[in-house]
Order: C-alpha cells, then sequence, then structure tokens
C-alpha cells in the first residue's frame, strides 16, 4: 500500500531541548519527528515505502523555529513549487517545546503552510532548490535580490 504524500511542520520552541538543534542540525530535528510520527502512528511505513524527507525550508524568530519537510512526495517539481495549487500537501503539525505534541493541522494551518512554501519558492528565485534557510533572528529581515515573481510598483 503507498503512503500519500504529507507536508509536516515542525515547530520547535525556544523552551525547547531541540531549539539549537533546529537551527543548527535541522536533519537530526527531522530524523526526530519522523520517529514520533511513526510512534503515534500519523506516519507509517509499509515496508516497501520508508518516509524518506525532502527538507524544505527552516524559518527562525527570535521565539520560535519552523521546520518543513514532505515526505511520499514523489511529484514534488522545485520548478513549479512556487505556482499557486502546484505545491499543496495536506500538513501534519509536530510541536517541540516543553511538552511534544502532534496533529493533523487544521485547514487554516494547512493553508498558511503551504501559502508559506510557495512564497519562498518564489522569492528565492528561478533555479533555486531546497533547502532553504530564512532567518529573521535578531530583527533580520531576509531580502531577496532575485525572485521569480517581480511585482511592479505604481
Amino acid at each position: 500500500m503507498a503512503n500519500s504524500a504529507k507536508r509536516i511542520l515542525v515547530s520547535v520552541s525556544s523552551k525547547s531541548p531541540y531549539w539549537s538543534e533546529a537551527w543548527e542540525s535541522s536533519l537530526q530535528v527531522i530524523e526526530t519527528a519522523i520517529g514520533l510520527l511513526k510512534e503515534s502512528k500519523l506516519v507509517c511505513s509499509d515496508g516497501n515505502q520508508d518516509a524518506k524527507p525532502k527538507f524544505i525550508v527552516k524559518e527562525r524568530w527570535n521565539v520560535r523555529t519552523f521546520i518543513v519537510f514532505d515526505i511520499f512526495h514523489d511529484t514534488y517539481d522545485p520548478d513549479t513549487a512556487h505556482l499557486s495549487g502546484h505545491n499543496d500537501l495536506p500538513v501534519i503539525s509536530v510541536f517541540l517545546g516543553e511538552k511534544i505534541s502532534m496533529n493533523v493541522a487544521s485547514n487554516f494551518v494547512e493553508n498558511e503552510v503551504n501559502r508559506k512554501v510557495q512564497e519562498i519558492h518564489d522569492a528565492t528565485g528561478i533555479g533555486s532548490r531546497p533547502p532553504f534557510s530564512v532567518d529573521h533572528m535578531y530583527g533580520n529581515v531576509p531580502s531577496y535580490p532575485n525572485p521569480r515573481t517581480i511585482i511592479s510598483l505604481p
């Protein structure tokens, strides 16, 4: 039985023991999240297909780091991922704070995560490939000198 494509949002609080690891060693946090998802039965392997992650983006703020990755997404195409409707997947949220929790994301969260991933693909420009890093720490404002979509101001 094939598994359906899913997008995983990992939200790591600054109070989490995973806080520094989330930015410095994101792949380790992704592996931890996959283990937790398998334990909770939100994601399963059927023996033929394992949940190999496609690391999409990490975004750091002062109190939270977000990591987004896809699993079972065989049709992912970074050249069209910036287009509306080409990159929308069901989302599962993993929260790593003082406590750990996981759930299937609400429609609102799913739409926000998919929209943000689309925007980052657009902002980083033609030919860009994940994983993307977006750092807002210490008031940093990311800049994107070569976006795919150029907006003209009147």
